[in-house]
């Protein structure tokens, strides 16, 4: 099985999202034949039609900033586009981490043939500390949102089906948000944004 991810970074969102993938990237090569990592400039509409055309993965990660209608890659070129280029996501397994995307483009691809897409109908929250900016893995505050919504491609990459991913990680959700609220962490404050995620990660299937 093969994994195409894509990894932009060029401000603040998408420099937490390509770190924290980075777990997600060791996880693939360890257990999957082929990883397209698609980061920085790589994360382009060019490249990204050609591997999907060309190398036909059947995981597709895709990182970045979204719309209802689409998600972008760096500096936020549109990658994929509702009703353009979604039939390339046909016979594929897709989770994106993005605002918005599950409420038109996902639907729509799963229309055109997607086997599976977990996406957010609204957007995808998450907290940082302005402290930890260079060390992002490091920065307790993103940590629960992350390690949440990573969650889904970890078990997607172990060979976990698509519902079982999304069951897998909001059993996480379920769990660190007990802990916070049962704890004098300093970050419980981001539990109502955890809820906000929970509620609208969504698992659409063919």
């Amino acid at each position: 099985m093969t994994l195409l991810i894509t990894r932009p970074r060029y401000e603040l969102v998408t420099h937490y999202l390509y770190h924290w993938s980075e777990a997600i990237v060791a996880e693939a090569k360890k257990r999957m034949s082929g990883v397209i990592d698609l980061e920085k400039g790589k994360a382009s509409r060019t490249r990204v039609e050609s591997y999907l055309e060309k190398q036909k993965p059947e995981l597709v990660i895709m990182n970045g900033h979204g719309s209802e209608d689409c998600i972008t890659g760096q500096d936020e070129e549109v990658l994929i586009q509702a009703g353009e280029n979604s039939d390339l996501l046909k016979d594929k397994v897709v989770y994106m981490r993005s605002c918005d995307s599950g409420k038109v483009l996902g639907p729509q691809a799963v229309r055109e043939g997607c086997k599976a897409f977990i996406g957010y109908s609204e957007l995808f929250r998450f907290w940082t500390n302005e402290n930890f900016v260079r060390k992002p893995l490091d920065d307790n505050y993103a940590r629960p949102f992350f390690e949440t919504s990573n969650q889904v491609a970890l078990a997607l990459v172990k060979g976990k089906s698509a519902r079982e991913a999304h069951e897998e990680s909001r059993k996480a959700y379920e769990k660190i948000v007990s802990r916070l609220l049962t704890s004098d962490a300093e970050n419980s404050f981001v539990v109502p944004d955890l809820y906000w995620n929970f509620h609208h990660q969504v698992c659409l299937e063919r």
